[in-house]
């Protein structure tokens, strides 16, 4: 399992915005967005639940959890692998696109 948190400058509508246009989670994900992704679970501005794989290989479970705090929100993505090859990185993805990339969080 691989988690991480992160605080983006930004309301909860625009970091949601961010996790769910195709646009813009290409920009930050790059190819890892063209992964086949099946959502389990959405709450709006909340919560987003997915599956995500590549290919044959079996893939892992996205949750990823929006709380406004201070300043912006805080984004907490929990990613559980399914197998010994299974795809990753959304977590990591995240928090290194955005730490490079302030032009996806301005309001």
């Amino acid at each position: 399992m691989v988690a991480r948190d992160i605080v983006l400058p930004v309301d909860p509508d625009t970091a949601w915005e961010a996790l769910t246009d195709d646009d813009l989670r290409r920009e930050w994900l790059g190819e890892a967005a063209e992964r086949e992704t099946v959502v389990e679970e959405s709450e709006p501005g909340e919560r987003l639940v997915f599956w995500w794989w590549e290919g044959e290989e079996p893939g892992s479970r996205v949750e990823v959890v929006l709380t406004p705090v201070v300043g912006g929100t805080r984004v907490s993505v929990t990613e559980s692998v399914t197998g010994p090859w299974a795809c990753s990185g959304f977590a990591g993805a995240l928090g290194a696109r955005f730490a490079n990339a302030p032009e996806l969080v301005a309001a």
